[in-house]
C-alpha cells in the first residue's frame, strides 16, 4: 500500500516547509512511550525513567531532561494519542509552520468540540479508516463502535474513550495541561532538537525552490519515489491514501525525535503533513530494501568466508583467492556483490585494491532491520 501525493496542477507554493514545536513534542512523547520503535533513543528513554538527568536522543551532550514519576505515568496513560497513528491536532492544522508552541496549543484549545472529539476518537481507535466518527457526540452507533474498538486494543484506550465520551471538554483541558507540563520538563532536549531542525531548514527550503516539490519530497525517504505521468510522489506505507496537492496544501516538517518514522497525515479538510526524520550527518539509515539486500548477500557461504577474512584486515582479491580456495573470478564476483550492498570499503595503493569489511554496517544490520520494520 502507499500514500500518493499527486502534484498534477499544483503550483510549487502548495508545498512549504516549517518547524512545529508541537509536532516535535509529540514525536518525543512517542519515542518515550514506544521506545522499542526507536533503538537510538533507548538511552535517552532509560534516563527519563530514572531520577537522574538523561543524555539527549538528538546528538549526545550533557545530561538534560528529567520526568517526575507522576508525569511519566500521565504520559503513558495518554500514549494512544501519540502512538503509531498520532492525533492529527498534534501537528499544525494549516500549512503554517514556525509558530510557537503556545500558539499551536491554542489551536487545539479552540478546535470546534465535535472536530476535537472526532480526531481524538480516530487516535484512540488507531486510524481514520473505517466507520466515520464525525457525529460521535450524538450518534449512539458511532459511540458504541469507538468503545468496542478501543476495548479490543487496550485498557488505556478504553479508558480514554470513556473519558472522551463522558466529558470531552474536561479531557481536552487535561490533555493541554499534560502537553504543557511535558514541554517544560523536556525543554532542554526539545531546544536541542529545535536547533538541529533549524540547521536543516534552509537546505530544505532551498531544495523546494530549486529542485521542486517532487524531487525534494522523494528525497526525504528511502522508500519514496517520484513518478511522472501524472507527476506524483509515492510513499510506501501501511495504509492507502491519495492527496491532491493542488487543492490540499502540504507542510513538510523535519523532526529530530521522529526517527525512524516518516508520517504522512492527510485528514479531509486539513492541510497534509509530511513529518520526516532528520538523519545526523555521517550516519547511515538504510531502508528495508537495502537491509534486505545486505541480509541476502551475507547468506551465501562463499561471501561469508570472504567477509571473515576481510573483517580482520584489508586484502587484495588475489590474496583472498589464495586464502579461500576460490578462483579469482569467483572472489571478484563475491566482492562486487558485497560492494553493491555497501558492506565493504576499498582502498587503492597503486594498481592494487584492498578490500575490508565495513564493520559498522555489518554490526548495525540487526538494528537497521528493526528501524526499517518500524519505519
Amino acid at each position: 500500500m502507499s500514500v500518493v501525493l499527486s502534484l498534477a496542477g499544483a503550483s510549487p507554493s502548495c508545498v512549504s516547509a516549517g518547524a512545529s514545536p508541537l509536532a516535535e513534542l509529540g514525536a518525543a512523547l512517542h519515542a518515550y512511550t514506544e521506545a522499542e520503535h526507536h533503538p537510538r533513543a533507548l538511552r535517552w528513554v532509560r534516563g527519563l525513567d530514572t531520577d537522574a538527568p538523561s543524555d539527549t536522543a538528538t546528538g549526545g551532550g550533557a545530561p538534560t531532561s528529567t520526568l517526575t514519576p507522576v508525569l511519566r505515568q500521565r504520559i503513558r496513560d495518554w500514549a494512544p494519542l501519540w502512538a503509531s497513528y498520532r492525533a492529527r491536532y498534534l501537528f499544525p492544522l494549516s500549512a503554517s509552520g514556525d509558530r510557537p508552541l503556545e500558539a499551536e496549543l491554542t489551536d487545539v484549545a479552540e478546535l470546534p468540540l465535535p472536530l476535537f472529539v472526532e480526531l481524538t476518537g480516530y487516535a484512540i481507535r488507531g486510524g481514520n479508516s473505517g466507520a466515520s466518527l464525525d457525529r460521535i457526540l450524538n450518534d449512539r452507533a458511532q459511540r458504541e463502535g469507538l468503545l468496542t474498538a478501543a476495548e479490543q486494543r487496550s485498557t488505556a484506550r478504553a479508558e480514554l474513550a470513556r473519558r472522551l465520551l463522558d466529558s470531552p471538554e474536561a479531557l481536552r483541558a487535561d490533555l493541554l495541561d499534560l502537553l504543557a507540563q511535558a514541554a517544560r520538563a523536556l525543554e532542554p532536549d526539545l531546544a536541542r532538537a529545535a536547533r538541529m531542525i533549524g540547521g536543516q531548514m534552509t537546505a530544505l527550503r532551498d531544495s523546494l525552490e530549486h529542485n521542486g516539490p517532487g524531487s525534494t519530497l522523494a528525497d526525504l525517504d528511502s522508500t519514496a519515489t517520484y513518478r511522472d505521468g501524472p507527476p506524483r510522489v509515492v510513499f510506501d506505507k501501511f495504509h492507502h491514501g491519495i492527496v491532491n496537492v493542488a487543492t490540499t496544501p502540504v507542510l513538510v516538517i523535519p523532526s529530530a525525535f521522529g526517527r525512524p518514522h516518516l508520517l504522512v497525515k492527510h485528514e479531509p479538510g486539513l492541510a497534509a503533513i509530511v513529518h520526516y526524520p532528520l538523519v545526523p550527518q555521517g550516519e547511515d539509515q538504510p531502508g528495508y530494501t537495502v537491509v534486505h539486500r545486505r541480509l541476502e548477500v551475507l547468506r551465501d557461504p562463499g561471501r561469508q568466508r570472504i567477509a571473515r577474512a576481510i573483517a580482520r584486515e584489508p586484502l587484495t582479491p588475489s590474496a583472498l583467492a589464495d586464502r579461500s580456495g576460490m578462483t579469482l573470478p569467483q572472489v571478484s564476483r563475491h566482492l562486487a556483490r558485497l560492494r553493491e550492498a555497501g558492506l565493504v570499503t576499498v582502498e587503492r595503493d597503486g594498481r592494487r585494491a584492498y578490500y575490508q569489511l565495513h564493520l559498522d554496517r555489518v554490526r548495525s544490520i540487526g538494528e537497521d532491520l528493526l528501524t526499517a520494520l518500524f519505519h
